[in-house]
């Protein structure tokens, strides 16, 4: 091949070789070339990991509560059962007693009485006596036999009742880092755009960044849950849904609660404080009124958030829509 010649040869292959290296996707490290689009990619992400945590975390925590709860029951059962053992043993027991010193009397001693129709009469009486003692002493067998059952049952429920205590230790474990996790996340992003309390529909997140699930109606110990929990870091700011009026006070198994009055008509109330911010007044919505915390009966640190439209005293609305609405 001539010197002419192999340069163009040359100038083809360099022309094709431009070509697809422009048709060629440029690989970055990242999916977005935009951090704050990246950050926020990543904080749905893991706070919807979190949610997931919560939600095994709420369902063990509930299957547990729930067998605890027959536990009780059937504890009830058995110290009614052996009441009535008790009492039945008392009558077998005079039964038997009364059945020794009448041995070898005839009953026509009965009719000895003056008047013939007391003899009857009290005849009828002995009779009725004796059929009561016996099915006494026949009852006492049935209630030692149910006694036994119960007992048995009660056995296979302290072992799973001990599953479910180590499952929901394993759950928490998880949970706890998830919402550290979607903690950091939250903060990353907020240095980025900036700390803002969202209002959504009237209204902005309790606990914002918080992973939570729809617990609502599950079973715990005596009752059913009447709120959402919403896990986060202990000291956590709890800001007010809407502008309103805030008192504090406990509120037994809920520990430290925090009752928000709002303008709108509505309560809000929100448990298991660790610490109050300022006293009773009227706030501005999104104004940090308590912290996260464990006060109370709560395995987890976390907030239990309520709405009830009726007023304090009123009935509970399941809030778990309005909290997937506002808390993004």
């Amino acid at each position: 091949m001539r010197v002419g010649q192999l340069g163009a040869v040359c100038r083809v292959l360099l022309a094709a070789s431009v070509v697809a290296i422009a048709a060629t996707p440029l690989v970055t490290g990242s999916a977005s070339a935009d951090p704050l689009t990246d950050a926020k990619q990543r904080a749905d992400e893991v706070r919807r990991e979190a949610n997931d945590a919560a939600q095994r975390y709420t369902n063990a925590q509930s299957s547990f509560e729930d067998l605890g709860n027959q536990i009780m029951a059937l504890e009830q059962k058995i110290d009614a059962g052996e009441a009535r053992r008790e009492e039945l043993r008392g009558i077998a027991e005079r039964r038997a007693v009364v059945a020794y010193k009448n041995q070898g009397t005839d009953r026509h001693v009965i009719f000895d009485a003056q008047n013939p129709s007391e003899g009857l009469r009290s005849s009828a009486l002995l009779d009725r006596a004796n059929e009561a003692d016996n099915a006494a002493v026949a009852n006492l067998a049935a209630v030692n036999a149910n006694l036994a059952a119960l007992r048995d049952e009660l056995t296979e429920q302290h072992k799973d009742y001990d599953s479910w205590h180590a499952r929901l230790a394993a759950e928490k474990r998880v949970l706890d880092t998830k919402v550290a996790e979607a903690d950091r996340t939250l903060r990353d992003l907020q240095l980025k755009v900036g700390v803002n309390a969202t209002v959504i529909d009237g209204m902005v997140c309790p606990v914002p960044g918080a992973a939570f699930s729809n617990d609502f109606g599950q079973p715990r110990t005596g009752h059913t849950h009447q709120g959402n929990d919403m896990f986060g870091p202990m000291g956590a700011p709890n800001l007010a849904v809407v502008s309103g009026d805030i008192t504090y006070g406990p509120g037994g198994s809920g520990g430290m609660g925090a009752y928000l009055e709002g303008d709108n008509g509505v309560t809000y109330v929100y448990y298991h404080l660790s610490e109050y911010v300022g006293g009773p007044r009227h706030v501005a919505q999104g104004e940090v009124i308590a912290k996260l915390g464990m006060s109370g009966n709560a395995g987890a640190p976390h907030t239990h958030f309520e709405i009830r439209p009726g007023g304090r005293t009123a009935s509970a609305i399941n809030p778990y829509q309005t909290l997937l609405k506002i808390c993004v």
